[in-house]
């Protein structure tokens, strides 16, 4: 029985264009966090801007959580 080869022989290890994709992400989700801020200090309506405010904070818990994944 021949034995498989993979081209990642450690799995801790990530190639340069899924360090590339993981920088986009967590780039994006900067940024939304960022939109998301900015579009709540904007908004006069309370309500719409309590849910703006909650998608900026489920952007961040993504963010963070990529980042824990990636560290850990």
């Amino acid at each position: 029985m021949a034995q498989q080869t993979n081209t990642t022989t450690d799995r801790n290890l990530i190639s340069d264009k899924e360090l590339l994709y993981l920088k986009d992400f967590l780039s994006w989700e900067l940024l939304a966090v960022k939109k998301c801020k900015d579009a709540a200090d904007a908004c006069t309506d309370a309500a719409i801007r309590q849910a703006i405010v909650q998608m900026g904070q489920r952007h961040e818990a993504h963010y963070e959580t990529i980042l824990a994944e990636l560290q850990g």
